[in-house]
């Protein structure tokens, strides 16, 4: 035990060096001892997140004196192989695996990093109040299953996160007034199982979001109180199987949705008290199949809901008696 003690000490000493491969050095040690020690893992896995966790400026304007340029380039070099290692650690091939784990990444500022192919198995990923400017943020492949993750009032300026193919199962996602300003979110192929997905007052301001292919049986994806202005939507080719995709209280805002040869199954599609000013919800070719769908309350001013050539099986399309007779201006049925 004492042996490990003073290993910890040694690498936690480096890690606040001056020079860039001192830290590196640092990091690296840290993340042996981990592997060495299973009763200290979580304690070298927390210090690893702390130093994730350190003040950590963006890209100096073109220009700056040199050593600048180059405490940033260390810097970014240091968060990146932290990343680099913990992605590394809960991938299949892992020689240690840190699977279970909390990981704690609480206001981190983040430029990239990849954490394709990973598995988060129970444990907590905390991203809550995390900055994400610029650079791509890559979860491509990764499973979620029975961890907690938080990005709740995360901050994202012109970066790409990317969850293409990445499946969600168990534990829960949340996105809780999380702000989306430019860059792109990427779900395309994402698996969705017995889960509710949070993305209440989320704010997406000019933001690509793309839930392309996605796949939702059972659980939730919630966009309660969530703000769409600019940017588009895609949900084309989604296949919503006895889900729930919510929307109630939302505002669409000069925001294009597609819904596009979407497959509803079952389950609930809910835009109760959604307000659509100046944007259009396309959902042609889309096929629904015992869903409810529900615009109870729902404001149009100047926008447009449009189940163009959609395909209806059961009570008209589950809109509901009042829509499917008097539908409101804006709203675009197909042929009875």
């Amino acid at each position: 035990m004492r042996a490990f003690d003073r290993r910890f000490a040694r690498a936690t000493r480096r890690l606040g060096h001056a020079e860039t491969a001192v830290r590196l050095a640092g990091v690296h040690a840290l993340a042996g001892l981990a592997d060495d020690w299973e009763e200290g893992r979580q304690t070298c896995i927390d210090e690893l997140c702390a130093y994730l966790r350190t003040p950590y400026e963006p890209s100096p304007e073109a220009g700056p004196p040199a050593a600048e340029q180059l405490a940033f380039g260390g810097s970014q070099e240091v968060h990146h192989t932290v990343i680099s290692i913990i992605a590394a650690h809960l991938r299949d091939n892992a020689r240690v695996s840190w699977r279970g784990h909390d990981f704690n990444f609480t206001g981190a500022r983040f430029d990239g990093g990849d954490f394709s192919g990973a598995e988060f198995a129970s444990g907590t990923v905390d991203f809550r109040d995390a900055v994400f400017s610029g650079g791509t943020l890559d979860f491509t492949g990764t499973v979620f299953s029975g961890a907690t993750v938080d990005f709740t009032g995360a901050r994202f300026s012109g970066a790409s996160l990317d969850f293409t193919g990445a499946t969600f199962s168990g534990g829960p996602v949340h996105f809780v007034s999380a702000v989306f300003s430019g860059g792109t979110v990427h779900f395309g192929d994402a698996t969705f199982s017995g889960a509710t997905n949070y993305f209440i007052n989320a704010v997406f301001s000019g933001a690509s979001l793309d839930f392309t292919g996605v796949t939702c049986s059972g659980g939730a994806l919630d966009f309660a109180g969530a703000e769409f202005s600019a940017g588009s939507v895609h949900f084309t080719g989604a296949a919503l199987s006895g889900g729930v995709l919510g929307f109630n209280g939302a505002e669409f805002s000069g925001t294009t949705a597609h819904f596009n040869d979407a497959t509803f199954s079952g389950g609930t599609l809910d835009f109760t008290d959604t307000t659509l000013s100046g944007g259009t919800l396309h959902f042609t070719d889309a096929k629904f199949c015992g869903t409810t769908v529900v615009f109870t309350g729902a404001k149009f001013s100047g926008g447009t809901v449009d189940f163009s050539d959609a395909t209806f099986s059961g009570r008209r399309g589950g809109l509901g008696k009042d829509i499917a007779t008097d539908p409101p201006a804006g709203l675009l049925l197909p042929p009875a």
